[in-house]
């Protein structure tokens, strides 16, 4: 059995819930690979106690009922297999309630969304049981759920008929990139930060990589190989997943991994007037995220997506031809660094959030990027950009620069910067630098008021 490494927060909150008397709902929701049942088997392995888990698929409502029903069978009352039936998911929810009237029972519905959509009635027969009959029991009941867009309409919303039954309800974030860390323990600080990006913290995807294996090879096998786990089809799945016309998708996907990040762009990219609804789509799936600085744009939630569809996805037919592995080498592995520049600003303001209200750090409750047009002394527009503007409420609290590159930040970096916080408008603030190679002497000497960080500060 693999090792469970992180959620020790989740872990936490779902012991406090169990540790409650009388009867819980859990609602866990988030995309798949994300690590929602493993989260949920681990739970479950340090009870001492009854579970029930059931795993939802595509089959027929006969049919789910019938595995269900062996499933509750084996783990509450092993003696009654294969003489006991019950007619309607309704009955059997009621034997469950009996069998928790006494004793704390764990029961785990896991892609609940395939369980609704050949039953659509369930959520009525669930509403109808807890009132009557597990309200007064000591079940803990979990739903778990990937399509993150139904679990917030039809199980969470107010509209919903399992509205205001829950006792806890959390949405299942990656891993941020200290707990990605821990699959990969022997590798640099460098190869665990490109490790992140590669994935994007998503469990399964982590997995893929071997840590007894190098950093590049595991590339090469597992994205740039015939038969490696990053697939066309297993990556476009993730996008298409639960959608009419696939090919859209992926195209839009694939045009705001490239660049064209307008709405404008990606409409003359894809080849189509109107890509309102489809954007809008895949917003509400948040797989991209509409932003405004400048005019708005569209940017890709998952790292690991832009890394594919701008590096992967059309270099398909050199891989397999099994060209993959010269691919990488002569066009890919020379713009990793380039590729992390985005990640590096993300695990900058993980870090900056985490370290919050201690020591030197100050408190913020939103980390932004900002961009501004400004005059430069000769009266001509110049815009700013700054990777790092962390705020608390209205007022500006940090001001940060982050740097991916193999060269240490230099005088012209570094003057650049201070350049454009003096140009800010903003009392005392925390002012950082991030750099993954180090900086000059130039710099050390004159970076008074301005706190030098590396990438090894990240993983302390």
């Amino acid at each position: 059995m693999s090792e469970f490494r992180g959620r020790i927060a989740e872990l936490d909150i779902l012991q406090k819930k169990f540790d409650t008397d009388g009867f819980q709902m859990i609602v866990i929701y988030g995309r798949r690979r994300i690590g929602k049942t493993e989260l949920m088997n681990e739970f479950m392995r340090r009870q001492k106690c009854k579970t029930v888990s059931f795993t939802a698929v595509e089959q027929s409502e006969k049919d789910l009922l019938s595995i269900m029903t062996e499933t509750v069978l084996a783990s509450l009352a092993p003696e009654l297999m294969d003489m006991v039936s019950f007619p309607d998911f309704e009955k059997l929810f009621e034997f469950i309630g009996k069998k928790a009237k006494e004793e704390r029972i764990v029961f785990f519905i896991d892609e609940y969304p395939y369980l609704a959509k050949q039953c659509p009635y369930i959520h009525s027969v669930l509403q109808k049981t807890i009132d009557k009959v597990w309200k007064k029991t000591k079940l803990y009941f979990v739903l778990c759920g990937s399509l993150v867009a139904f679990m917030k309409d039809e199980v969470l919303a107010e509209s919903a008929p399992l509205h205001g039954r829950t006792t806890l309800e959390f949405r299942l974030h990656p891993f941020d990139y200290r707990d990605t860390a821990l699959f990969v323990p022997k590798y640099t600080s460098e190869e665990k930060a490109i490790v992140y990006g590669l994935t994007n913290g998503v469990a399964k995807y982590i997995e893929q990589f071997d840590p007894s294996k190098s950093l590049k090879q595991n590339i090469i096998e597992e994205y740039f190989s015939f038969g490696g786990y990053f697939t066309e089809e297993q990556v476009k799945t993730i996008v298409t997943n639960e959608k009419q016309n696939p090919a859209l998708y992926n195209s839009i996907v694939s045009a705001i991994a490239t660049g064209h990040t307008k709405n404008n762009e990606i409409a003359s990219c894809v080849g189509m007037d109107d890509i309102t609804y489809p954007l809008k789509v895949l917003q509400k799936a948040e797989i991209i995220e509409r932003r405004i600085a400048g005019g708005p744009y569209y940017v890709i939630n998952d790292s690991m997506l832009v890394f594919w569809f701008k590096y992967v996805n059309r270099a398909i037919s050199l891989i397999n031809a099994g060209k993959g592995e010269k691919y990488f080498k002569d066009c890919v592995e020379k713009q990793i660094h380039g590729f992390m520049g985005g990640v590096f600003e993300k695990m900058c303001k993980e870090y900056l959030f985490k370290k919050a209200g201690e020591a030197f750090y100050p408190i913020v409750t939103e980390i932004e990027n900002y961009q501004r047009t400004i005059l430069d002394e000769n009266g001509k527009q110049k815009q700013i950009e700054i990777d790092i503007l962390g705020k608390n409420g209205k007022k500006i609290c940090i001001i940060g620069e982050c740097k991916f590159q193999n060269e240490e930040v230099d005088k012209d970096d570094f003057d650049q910067f201070m350049e454009k916080v003096r140009s800010i408008d903003a009392k005392k603030p925390f002012v950082c630098f991030f750099s993954l190679s180090g900086y000059t002497k130039y710099v050390i000497d004159n970076s008074e008021g301005v706190q030098l960080l590396t990438i090894e500060d990240l993983y302390l």
